[in-house]
């Protein structure tokens, strides 16, 4: 069959053949042909190699019903916890200077070390970084490592340990730029596959769909790309692909598209945080300002803001910032125990006033970990609002305690006996949300002053912050 008798759809697999079969040539030549033959542009070819390619790698699954069964949909979880969204993309953009290279990778670097970042404190599995550097080239990745510290020799990017890849423009070394197209997009895949990436940067949208043929300001042509990447690269390996990219020229915009904000399901912008001195013309920037524009995977505030500044070769915290914990062991230690007493769901309320009690559990760490736990499958809701344990939890309690029984049934009824649940939830605090935990100094409420009268003293108001006081029936309008 001659090449003017070729359909659309044979021209486009025969392109897809020279790109397996590692034949640039005839790539080109074919390239060349269909855009002579049915006047189309780059963008369009694109969006029909990476839509045929995505139906070459989907194994036909016949599906039990004519709708999804949303109990087996797995909910949104993360690599890194508040940070890392699994099997999906986010988005990073601010002005040139903001800091978003070594934001990311501050990032990958303590992701390969097992260890969260900023306001939140709970571990996760450590994992590999890939770094693609385009924009700037290699140069702005090395400044970043120069700010954190990060020398040459660090296992973390060398040596048998290594867990942060590079890719750039490095003729020396016989590697040059990639690129967001169809070879580019293989070969990514293909590196994820072999070293185990589960954490890919890519800086920046702009640098890779230019050098790709896409047209970044084509929401069509964007959204073809991102759901590709995620659908074909991030769901299937489990990882998470961020973006990074410049601000636009609307205030708080980024730059492009709008596809590249609204098809990722975290999207961050960085802002510069000022000294507040009105009495200076040009003040002096103090931090960085992550403000979350969108994460679909947050229990607690899915549009937090975090403020942090470079200090001694790492980023950390500017003061009055709240870290978010983890309290895992409590929040299932507290369902087991109203299990047996064959209470066998609580309320989110309940559950934080008794994790505040046992175990001085912030109200947003609480939060937290019971969206971490749902995530996971350890928790269910069999009601809006209520949590219990997952059948596979419970059983493990139960073969737990029988082993326990076995060996020292004597240790196993003292515990019983001290399982006393529900707690009685006083009315003065019943029905809010509140943290009892000081959210700025980290004070804790002096608990005796529950059960007591509803009015305080001029000292105790003095002494109780009042976020701690809302939704309560304390008398604070004596507190102006």
């Amino acid at each position: 069959m001659t090449s003017e008798k070729l359909s659309y759809s044979e021209f486009i697999e025969e392109i897809i053949a020279a790109i397996q079969a590692e034949d640039p040539d005839s790539e080109m030549e074919w390239k060349a042909q269909i855009k002579t033959n049915f006047k189309v542009t780059d963008d369009q070819i694109n969006s029909a190699l990476f839509k045929r390619f995505s139906v070459s790698k989907i194994t036909p699954i016949t599906p039990e019903h004519e709708w999804v069964d949303i109990k087996k949909v797995a909910p949104l979880s993360y690599l890194m916890d508040g940070w890392m969204l699994k099997g999906d993309i986010c988005l990073t953009y601010g002005q040139a200077g903001s800091g978003k290279t070594t934001y990311a990778l501050w990032k990958a670097y303590n992701y390969a070390k097992g260890k969260n970042i900023l306001d939140r404190s709970t571990g996760c599995e450590a994992g590999k970084t890939l770094f693609i550097a385009t924009d700037s080239g290699l140069g702005a990745l090395r400044a970043s490592m120069d700010q954190l510290g990060i020398e040459d020799d660090d296992p973390v990017i060398s040596g048998l340990e290594q867990k942060i890849f590079i890719w750039g423009f490095e003729p020396e070394q016989g590697h040059n730029a990639w690129a967001a197209d169809i070879n580019g997009v293989i070969k990514l895949e293909q590196f994820i596959k072999t070293q185990g990436i589960t954490y890919i940067v890519i800086d920046s949208a702009k640098s890779v769909s230019s050098r790709g043929g896409w047209n970044y300001i084509d929401n069509q042509s964007v959204r073809t790309l991102l759901q590709y990447l995620r659908e074909g690269v991030c769901q299937s390996q489990g990882c998470n692909l961020e973006f990074l990219s410049h601000d636009g020229t609307e205030k708080g915009a980024h730059a492009g598209a709008k596809s590249w904000a609204e098809e990722p399901s975290m999207v961050v912008r960085l802002d510069p945080v000022l000294k507040d001195d009105e009495q200076t013309s040009n003040p002096k920037q103090i931090g960085v300002k992550a403000t979350f524009i969108k994460d679909r995977a947050a229990v607690v505030d899915p549009r937090r803001q975090v403020r942090f500044t470079l200090k001694d070769n790492q980023l950390e915290l500017l003061p009055e910032e709240e870290i978010v914990g983890s309290c895992e062991k409590v929040i299932k230690s507290i369902l087991w125990k109203s299990h047996r007493m064959g209470i066998h769901s609580l309320t989110r309320n309940e559950i934080q006033k008794k994790a505040y009690s046992e175990a001085k559990a912030k109200f947003k760490t609480v939060d937290n970990t019971l969206g971490a736990l749902t995530a996971k499958r350890q928790l269910v809701k069999p009601k809006r609002g209520k949590y219990s344990l997952s059948p596979g939890v419970i059983q493990a309690f139960e073969e737990e305690s029988l082993s326990l029984a076995g060996s020292n049934t004597t240790k196993e009824a003292g515990m019983t006996e001290k399982s006393q649940l529900p707690d009685v939830i006083p009315e003065e605090i019943a029905g809010t949300s509140q943290s009892l935990l000081g959210e700025s100094g980290g004070n804790l409420l002096n608990l005796s002053y529950i059960n007591q009268s509803n009015t305080c003293t001029s000292q105790e108001v003095e002494t109780m912050p009042s976020a701690e006081l809302l939704g309560s029936s304390w008398d604070l309008e004596s507190n102006s």
